[in-house]
C-alpha cells in the first residue's frame, strides 16, 4: 500500500511485538505476570503529542509473550520514525505495573536482518519488534465456536480462550509461520 505526495512515498508498515525472559513483577504469592504492550509513535518535535497506536491483548501467566495484535504505521523512507513499546503487567484491582520499555527507530528495524530488532530492558528481559511492508487487505468471514473447553486457570478462576491465526511466509531463507 503506497501513497505518493510531492515526491515522497509513504509506505504502510505492519509492526509485530514479542518479548522474552521478562522479570516477574506480580509479587510474592501472586503467580506470574500477565503482560500486555502499549505501542506509541513518538513525535518528531517536542511540541507535538505522541500518537498511541494501541494496546496488545493480555497474555496470562507469561514472561515470554508473543502478542497476536499487530499495529500499522505510515512510514516515509528516510524520515525518522520512533516507536515506543511499553510492557505492563495487568493488575485487576490497582494500577498496572510497568515491566519495561524500549524505543525503536523504524528505519533500523526495517533494515535489520529479518526486519526484526531486539532491545534489552533495564529490569530484565528483551523486547523484539518486527516490521514489514503491509500487503493488500481483503475480507474473510468465519464462524467459529468453542464447545466444552477445559478451564486451565484452576478452581474459582475462569480461562480466557482465544483463537490465533498464523500466516505462512515463504521466503529465500525458508518457510516461516507468522
Amino acid at each position: 500500500l503506497k501513497k505518493t505526495f510531492y515526491n515522497m512515498t509513504i509506505e504502510k508498515v505492519q509492526i509485530s511485538i514479542r518479548a522474552s525472559k521478562l522479570r516477574n513483577v506480580a509479587g510474592a504469592f501472586k503467580g506470574t505476570s500477565d503482560p500486555f504492550a502499549v505501542v506509541t509513535v513518538l513525535p518528531k518535535d517536542r511540541s507535538a503529542k505522541p500518537q498511541v497506536l494501541g494496546k496488545t491483548e493480555v497474555i496470562k501467566n507469561s514472561l515470554s509473550p508473543d502478542w497476536v495484535t499487530s499495529f500499522f504505521v505510515d512510514y516515509e523512507l528516510g524520515t525518522p520514525v520512533s516507536i515506543l513499546v511499553k510492557v505492563f503487567d495487568e493488575v485487576k484491582k490497582s494500577e498496572n505495573k510497568e515491566m519495561g520499555s524500549a524505543v525503536f527507530e523504524m528505519g533500523a528495524v526495517l533494515g535489520a536482518k529479518g526486519s526484526t530488532k531486539a532491545k534489552q530492558l533495564k529490569r530484565g528481559g528483551t523486547i523484539f519488534v518486527r516490521a514489514e511492508k503491509a500487503k493488500g487487505s481483503g475480507s474473510l468471514t468465519l464462524r467459529m465456536s468453542g464447545i466444552d473447553l477445559t478451564n486451565t486457570e484452576g478452581f474459582m478462576k475462569k480461562s480466557d480462550p482465544f483463537y490465533q491465526f498464523t500466516r505462512k511466509d515463504v521466503r529465500q531463507r525458508g518457510t516461516e509461520w507468522n
